[in-house]
């Protein structure tokens, strides 16, 4: 049974444009709405203990402290967010909601250095600040386009002849740096059309010893919009934690007791082998949890009925790269060419890809005008498709490959193992100048790089729904995300993992650099390479290739860049 969460953000806080902003230069709140606990130093997570308490309002404050220090103590989610509730009138403290949303500040910005705007009785303040990602309260983090505020508004009265805030945003303002001490990235699992894998879908939730129930409560309903009819569920519709234990996960002896209500009709064996199989893959992750006790309707579900389930697609081959005018495998720090791959001098040829049993080669030829297939055991290459200006193509699991014209009307195409194309719809590239297509090793998403003209290049990731044999519906999910909003130019994109991708990219005025991006994350800086063109990431996020404009090829090894020495190649790209 496929679920997904409404479609939209649940953040309350309100976005206006760098070149729309108030004249008020300000700060906006930190939210979430899932029940989190204080940081406890049983709570099996080292990174807890390096949580900030913060400090409490000061006798005679102004209004303008008060309103910074509430700001500033929501870092410190001890008891609660106890110390930032302390800066609310009595009846606030009670209503306000700090986890309905979490907004980031960039790096480099003080919550000091921000204007607070005040009327003339100190009753009402303004604060509007930059902002680079903001989490909504299903732990979803989305980032934002260059010059995004987030704008809230305060108002305050004298309480015991002190200030205090009668009223304030729901939700959180924290750094980067704060974000990544206090929340840390979970991945809820869901299946394949298949049931061949699992697939991560990345949330960011408070360092807690309530974690492990925000995490099923969330599993409970369902997958993040994105993934919409991409993946699925076993667990039924409306199941929910049993009213018997408190509606809670409790741990003991590293074991997660997980009590689920009755369910009808009764789900079978095998259904019960799955709900337990992304329960446990779930919890698991969570360092003071070794094992679970799943009990439905106060029946035990035991272990032996949960299937072994892959939570990742294994990458065997070298990358593919154009080489030597042949379609060409990196080993190490020599390139090699294919056995049966032709002279492709004369052809025009780019964008290479292999599929990852290594029986399938694609490639680009006469300008893009043609999509090549080569197969392992054939002499020759054969055309599959024909378009006007075709991009980079991706090959999934399948074997189906995936591209699209670079004039885009909204459309993908899918060219099956037996050679037959379909079309996809991707309505909300229409207009858009198509760059790069790449498909998840598990096939369940697509990202797709577009431009469009006086606009900063895009991302989306979106889910693409498949039959039980894994061939693509119609059309993608009508929700992407988008990944990397930050940047300003994005210059080549890859899957490195099942929850992260690679990119050439850059800020403004910038060049651009490598970066690893989170589907729903932050971006980190992988060092520096010059005038890099393209990238390529392996499966496990630390296999990464770029070349330069010159032909140069670099390798991503120990957080550093090595330049493989008497090769030139292009275009590479890692099975699948």
């Amino acid at each position: 049974m496929m679920r997904t969460k409404p479609r939209g953000l649940r953040v309350k806080t309100v976005l206006v444009s760098v070149f729309t902003a108030l004249t008020l230069v300000g700060c906006s709140s930190i939210p979430t709405s899932s029940p989190v606990g204080h940081i406890e130093d049983d709570s099996g997570d080292a990174g807890a203990n390096n949580a900030r308490i913060p400090d409490g309002p000061e006798p005679g404050d102004s209004p303008s402290d008060i309103v910074r220090g509430f700001l500033r103590a929501g870092a410190g989610a001890g008891n609660n967010f106890s110390v930032a509730r302390s800066f609310l009138t009595e009846g606030e403290a009670q209503k306000w909601s700090p986890q309905e949303s979490v907004s980031v500040l960039p790096n480099g910005t003080d919550l000091d250095s921000l204007n607070v705007g005040t009327t003339s009785d100190q009753k009402t303040m303004s604060i509007s600040p930059p902002v680079v990602g903001l989490v909504d309260s299903s732990g979803v983090y989305n980032s934002t386009e260059p010059g995004t505020r987030s704008t809230m508004e305060f108002s305050l009265r004298q309480e015991n002849g002190e200030w205090r805030i009668s009223s304030a945003p729901d939700g959180l303002l924290i750094s980067q740096t704060d974000f990544q001490t206090i929340f840390l990235n979970y991945s809820l699992q869901f299946f394949t059309s298949d049931y061949s894998y699992l697939v991560p879908d990345s949330r960011w939730f408070l360092r807690s010893s309530s974690t492990p129930t925000v995490l099923m409560n969330e599993l409970l309903s369902g997958p993040a919009p994105y993934l919409s009819g991409a993946v699925i569920t076993s667990i039924p519709d409306g199941a929910k934690l049993s009213d018997s234990d408190s509606n809670v996960v409790t741990i003991e002896n590293g074991v997660a007791n997980v009590a689920l209500g009755p369910q009808n009709p009764a789900p079978s064996d095998r259904e019960k082998g799955l709900i337990r199989q992304q329960i446990a893959t779930t919890l698991q992750v969570i360092p003071s949890i070794s094992a679970i006790d799943l009990s439905i309707g106060g029946q035990t579900v035991p272990a032996s009925l949960q299937p072994k389930t892959d939570t990742s697609v294994q990458v065997d081959g070298p990358p593919v790269v154009l080489a030597d005018d042949h379609l060409s495998r990196v080993s190490g720090t020599t390139v090699a060419k294919v056995e049966n791959s032709p002279n492709l001098k004369k052809a025009k040829a780019s964008d290479p890809a292999v599929s990852l049993d290594d029986s399938l080669y694609v490639y680009l030829a006469d300008d893009g005008k043609q999509l090549m297939r080569l197969k392992s055991d054939a002499v020759d290459a054969t055309p599959i498709l024909k378009g006007k200006k075709l991009v980079r193509p991706s090959i999934d699991r399948f074997n189906t490959t995936w591209t699209g014209e670079a004039e885009n009307k909204g459309e993908l195409k899918a060219v099956g193992r037996d050679g037959k194309s379909s079309t996809v719809a991707a309505d909300f590239l229409n207009g858009r100048q198509l760059i790069d297509i790449e498909v998840s090793r598990d096939g369940t998403r697509i990202a797709l790089l577009s431009r469009h003209k006086g606009e900063p290049d895009r991302v989306d990731v979106v889910g693409i729904p498949r039959d039980k044999a894994g061939n693509p519906a119609g059309h993608v999910s009508e929700t992407p995300i988008e990944v990397g909003a930050n940047f300003h130019e994005i210059k080549d994109v890859s899957w490195a993992g099942a929850t992260s991708l690679v990119a050439l990219a850059a800020g403004e005025g910038e060049s651009a650099q490598p970066f690893r991006i989170g589907v729903t994350g932050p971006a980190e800086q992988l060092g520096e390479v010059s005038d890099g063109s393209r990238i390529a990431g392996g499966v496990d996020g630390r296999s990464i290739l770029v070349t330069g404009a010159d032909g140069a090829l670099y390798s991503y090894n120990s957080n550093a860049w090595q330049k493989l020495v008497d090769v030139e190649a292009k275009d590479p790209s890692y099975p699948g």
